[in-house]
């Protein structure tokens, strides 16, 4: 296989990150390969003729996704080490690109872009007040939708540990409001005013971190007025996250290799 293939993770979001660029190759059994390394999701980074490079990212269950920002600064980081510079740019599907900025060593900043608030843009099946949608399963109920270029919903809970994620996960993904299905998250604000976060990943399932629903958990929170605050760290499974929001939203956390 001339293509090169690396393990790495954005604060324990793991990656099989493969460089097929010289190809560009998409060939791949995705879950296969999802299975054998037990990763979250497959990144495939294949040439771009207005960025670095195109990152196209595939879920456990080889499905394609739009977004994953934890996996955009493991690409911005090997991007960076190749040309020896501090800034990187991605291309994604739907013609959006991310930039990525390198902090310190293994630091990097990735900006995301702008949220999304309206129904037709989360997408929603019908029209709805994406402030607080009419959810309501088991322990959780009424969300805030929020589109980071994929689709999330927020829960604002007082003690995540106490939700039973694994179970109610699955069929709020499913849920008949999202017909691309979406992303769960059940948010907790700290009295320190840092989020804790536990997120089920369309896809994927339960993962120790999620770049993007960190993203969504804070854009919530503002928008619901539990935060007046233009950053603050989210606190996931696999490590912190720092989010900023003014226009577009940056997200800043660690990268490494597995």
């Amino acid at each position: 296989m001339a293509e090169a293939l690396r393990k790495m993770h954005g604060t324990g979001n793991n990656f099989v990150i493969i460089d097929s660029r010289l190809t560009n190759d998409l060939d791949w059994n995705y879950r296969q390969i999802a299975d054998q390394n037990g990763c979250d999701q497959v990144i495939i980074m294949t040439r771009s003729d207005v960025a670095d490079c195109f990152m196209h990212i595939y879920n456990a269950n080889g499905s394609q996704a739009e977004m994953c920002g934890n996996a955009a600064r493991c690409v911005g980081y090997l991007i960076m080490s190749e040309k020896s510079t501090e800034y990187a740019t991605i291309e994604l599907i739907n013609e959006r690109i991310l930039e990525c900025f390198k902090m310190d060593d293994r630091s990097i900043k990735v900006n995301m872009g702008k949220p999304l608030f309206r129904w037709h843009e989360i997408p929603l099946s019908i029209e709805c007040n994406t402030l607080c949608l009419p959810i309501e399963v088991g322990m959780l109920k009424d969300p805030v939708a929020v589109n980071i270029g994929n689709p999330h919903i927020v829960f604002f809970v007082d003690n995540i540990s106490e939700i039973p994620l694994q179970n109610l996960g699955p069929r709020l993904e499913n849920h008949i409001l999202f017909p691309k299905r979406v992303n769960v998250s059940i948010a907790q604000i700290e009295k320190s005013r840092e989020i804790a976060l536990r997120v089920w990943e369309r896809g994927t399932g339960i993962t120790a971190s999620c770049g993007s629903a960190a993203c969504a958990a804070f854009v919530a929170s503002v928008l619901r007025k539990y935060l007046a605050t233009q950053q603050a760290l989210v606190n996931l499974p696999g490590g912190k996250l720092l989010i900023e929001w003014s226009d577009n939203i940056f997200m800043t956390g660690e990268v490494g290799f597995l």
